[in-house]
């Protein structure tokens, strides 16, 4: 997702994966002061109108082709960030760090010194991964350490009565053999269900359609659960442990996000050198790994190849690249503050820092596509430039809709978050 080698696709690429948590609830050191967290140090914003972030002067900004848009640096000094989550409808921004730290961006600024710290196992793409909020709760998805075993978990802390606590761990997902392929990305659906995405840890299990393989185990797939961790999906029957899949058969997964329009979810995948992908995810989703990446017709394989639980479907991507960009978070602009891209997709990449834009199709189940990209697939460069919008992020780790309407983009080997914004603002 930069100055780490992160392994998307087939490339090596430090991952923006997984973090590890050990201990309990920490206490945010400032030099010479010591303070329990409470809501007041994340939620606060600042008094009165106005824009709280400040376009920081850089002489090397991304570019974008639109000249109707324009890019502002926000936010610079972060280290390896993998995800970010804005608290509600503040301006303020929880920012994960792949070496274990969360940051907190506060009234615009970046504070000083880690909101919280975690010990992580930090290989590959192991590591301090995912950050979600909603309703007076976080969750952070992370990888450490347990005994002689690696984990992937999730833990959630509770915003309630003016202090952030209530440390819980909802889900231990498997780790290894690893170590790349953890996943990580988190989001909370309209729905109030959080859903986790985790890849397949180069397993070769049911869930990666292996029909004599190994029963589910928490790999290559889409949870849905509870704030508590209880599975929510209940979606698949015909073997055990299948109640919290959402959907299943995904490689490696580092983008969700729900269509605002239309509630339904859609991810970004990776493949091993060769199509990635962009998927909607209805309910019971079999992405076909690792059977087939891209289209099913370019492949050796047929749906009678896959494991079909009782309830899963397959189908074809939304959209392939031929050769893997590393596609990373994907973000439907939730707001019409930048006129004609309102409703409509953004994804980004790892390997080249490049910045996708689709229009979304009537349907809403596909984009609008010409030419030599009809097929749904850029099958070089050139296509690939069609649908690229903005280059020299670096490798992008997230993109979200902020408060104000406009699109904040993440950047992990500039340890720096972007703003887009009307060129008249």
């Amino acid at each position: 997702m930069r100055k780490a080698v992160f392994a998307i696709a087939g490339a090596i690429i430090v991952a923006a994966a997984i973090a590890a948590v050990i201990g309990a609830w920490q206490t945010r050191t400032v030099p010479g002061v010591t303070d329990n967290i409470t809501s007041a140090d994340i939620i606060s914003t600042t008094t009165g109108a106005g824009d709280p972030f400040k376009a920081i002067p850089d002489s090397n900004l991304p570019q974008l082709r639109d000249t109707s848009l324009k890019i502002e640096k926000v936010v610079e000094g972060l280290s390896g960030p993998t995800s970010m989550a804005f608290v509600g409808s503040s301006n303020n921004v929880l920012v994960t760090q792949k070496g274990g730290d969360v940051r907190l961006v506060k009234d615009g600024a970046l504070q000083q010194g880690p909101l919280l710290s975690f010990k992580v196992d930090t290989i590959s793409e192991r590591g301090l991964l995912g950050v979600a909020y909603a309703k007076d709760r976080m969750f952070l998805y992370m990888t450490e350490q347990s005994g002689l075993d690696i984990r992937n978990r999730v833990y959630s802390y509770d915003l309630q009565n003016g202090t952030l606590s209530g440390k819980k761990m909802i889900l231990d997902l498997p780790g290894t053999p690893g170590p790349n392929h953890d996943g990580g990305k988190m989001i909370v659906g309209p729905d109030g269900f959080l859903y986790a995405v985790i890849g397949d840890l180069n397993r070769n299990g049911m869930l990666q359609n292996y029909k004599n393989g190994a029963a589910p185990d928490n790999t290559s797939v889409i949870l849905k659960v509870g704030p508590d961790g209880a599975p929510a999906a209940n979606i698949l029957s015909g073997a055990a442990g299948l109640e919290g899949y959402y959907a299943y058969g995904i490689r490696n997964s580092f983008g969700m996000d729900f269509d605002p329009r239309t509630g339904k979810l859609w991810d970004t995948e990776n493949g091993p050198d060769r199509y990635d992908e962009v998927n909607v995810v209805e309910p019971g989703f079999n992405s076909g790994w690792e059977r087939v990446m891209g289209p099913i017709s370019r492949s050796q394989a047929g749906e009678g190849d896959f494991v079909a639980f009782e309830g899963a479907h397959y189908s074809d991507p939304a959209f392939s690249w031929l050769r893997s960009m590393g596609v990373t978070d994907i973000e439907f602009l939730n707001s019409t503050k930048l006129g004609k891209y309102a409703y409509n997709v953004f994804v980004g990449d790892i390997n080249n820092g490049n910045l996708y834009y689709f229009t979304v199709n009537g349907g809403r189940d596909g984009f609008v596509l010409e030419g030599n990209l009809s097929d749904r697939v850029a099958d070089n460069n050139a296509e690939a430039s069609a649908i690229t919008l903005g280059t020299g992020f670096g490798g992008i780790t997230d993109i979200e809709t902020g408060p104000d309407g406009n699109l904040y983009v993440l950047s992990y080997s500039k340890g720096s978050i972007y703003r887009i914004v009307p060129a008249a603002q």
